[in-house]
């Protein structure tokens, strides 16, 4: 092989492999985890009288099934202890699982994107639930429906009893100076917990938020507060 056609064939060919290599990523990747809201975290604080039972707080993105329903697509789950000040609460969830429940979000794409509108409900918590498993459920009345693992398959259906409280709340992200949280929901919250009790400081850029459950209600029952 001539010099010159090393330099025409291969040496493009090697140089090209080693920027590959070297800049390929060596974490988990997740390539589902796209949604517009995945990775922000709100801390939920809820008020209801002292010795109030323990409840669910879901983080939901409001949607309408084929039959025209209204419904709350679950993007963000954590348990409420009413000993605690607040708790943090990791939106999750793919815009893949929206097609597996068969609904549309109502909000408009453009706004989606660029600041979230998440309606925040406090329910009670069921009995040998794991929260993570919630995210991709459907609530609508006081049942949710558990996300299907495919659309021919028959979902399970949990009940959530009545509504104890809700908020709205517009969520902005601020790339220049936030950062969104990578990893398993279901790890969360140890996580979370560990790095407050060692190095809270570091937390600060993935504070996207604080909501209160419930505030002082608007005329029609729900509460509304805004992001940053």
């Amino acid at each position: 092989m001539s010099l010159s056609t090393f330099v025409r064939t291969w040496l493009p060919l090697l140089i090209l492999a080693t920027v590959v290599i070297l800049n390929w990523p060596t974490g988990k990747l997740d390539f589902g985890n796209t949604s517009p809201w995945a990775g922000l975290i709100l801390e939920v604080e809820v008020r209801e009288p002292e010795g109030s039972e323990p409840g669910l707080v879901l983080a939901g993105l409001p949607v309408q099934d084929i039959a025209g329903q209204p419904g709350l697509f679950v993007c963000g789950v954590a348990e409420w202890d009413p000993s605690e000040n607040s708790e943090p609460l990791l939106l999750a969830g793919r815009v893949e699982d929206l097609r597996l429940q068969q609904v549309i979000l109502l909000q408009e794409t453009v706004s989606l994107h660029r600041k979230p509108g998440i309606r925040f409900v406090l329910h009670t918590l069921p009995k040998n639930t794991v929260p993570s498993d919630l995210i991709g459920g459907l609530i609508q009345g006081t049942s949710l429906r558990l996300k299907p693992t495919a659309q021919s398959s028959e979902p399970l259906t949990v009940d959530i009893g009545t509504e104890r409280g809700r908020c709205d709340y517009g969520v902005e992200f601020d790339k220049e100076s936030q950062r969104r949280w990578h990893g398993d929901p279901a790890r969360f919250v140890t996580l979370w917990n560990d790095q407050m009790a060692t190095a809270p400081e570091d937390l600060g850029p993935y504070r996207h938020g604080r909501v209160t459950i419930p505030a002082s209600a608007s005329a029609d029952g729900v509460v509304k507060e805004d992001g940053r």
